[in-house]
């Protein structure tokens, strides 16, 4: 029988806590819903309560994952550098949050419901760098329709870097980053040819 206290919302965000240090911890594979309520100090059925499956919790981890790299709202060129800024900070800090992040891309490849909610998120932080970009674009004047394909240029080139940060240990990221920036903040674009 669950108890008034098995049913408050702290229970569920220990429980969606555990599952975050469990994973990044053993990976997806490894990790059962057996392994999340120890961590969580939860029966399994409570946890099974809260979040019907491994699946649904993986979701709700991924949206939690989500929500810790969010950049807010920066504008112009300004806020594209503090974008930037606030990125190098982020890979020197969430490590684990962005091996997670990685295994799960590649955990969604197989499995429909988590390349769903991964497909989510790539698609709306790409669209906060689109975002920032037609920002950046504007304030200069100029055409905005390259916007989107600047943004899935530098949403890929960070994601390459925090895979690169992960498997390297001498990987420079602060340099990646500044030459990133440097770059994106200076391009023109052209269109070229239309085939």
């Amino acid at each position: 029988m669950l108890t008034d206290h098995s049913t408050k919302p702290d229970t569920r965000e220990r429980i969606l806590q555990a599952a975050f240090t469990v994973l990044s911890r053993q990976g997806y594979e490894n990790t059962s819903m057996k392994d999340i309520a120890e961590e969580a100090g939860v029966a399994t059925g409570l946890a099974h309560y809260h979040y019907k499956s491994k699946q649904h919790l993986v979701l709700a981890v991924l949206e939690y994952v989500c929500q810790k790299v969010e950049l807010g709202m920066p504008e112009g060129e300004a806020g594209a550098l503090q974008a930037f800024e606030h990125t190098k900070t982020m890979m020197r800090e969430m490590r684990d949050t962005h091996a997670l992040y990685i295994q799960l891309i590649g955990v969604g490849l197989h499995d429909e419901a988590i390349g769903n909610g991964v497909r989510e998120f790539i698609r709306n932080d790409r669209a906060n760098v689109e975002d920032i970009a037609r920002q950046v674009l504007m304030e200069r004047n100029a055409d905005t329709a390259p916007a989107r394909p600047i943004a899935g240029v530098v949403w890929a080139a960070v994601l390459g870097i925090m895979v690169q940060s992960l498997v390297d240990p001498e990987f420079n990221v602060d340099e990646a980053i500044d030459t990133l920036a440097a770059m994106s903040l200076s391009a023109v674009y052209t269109a070229g040819p239309q085939a």
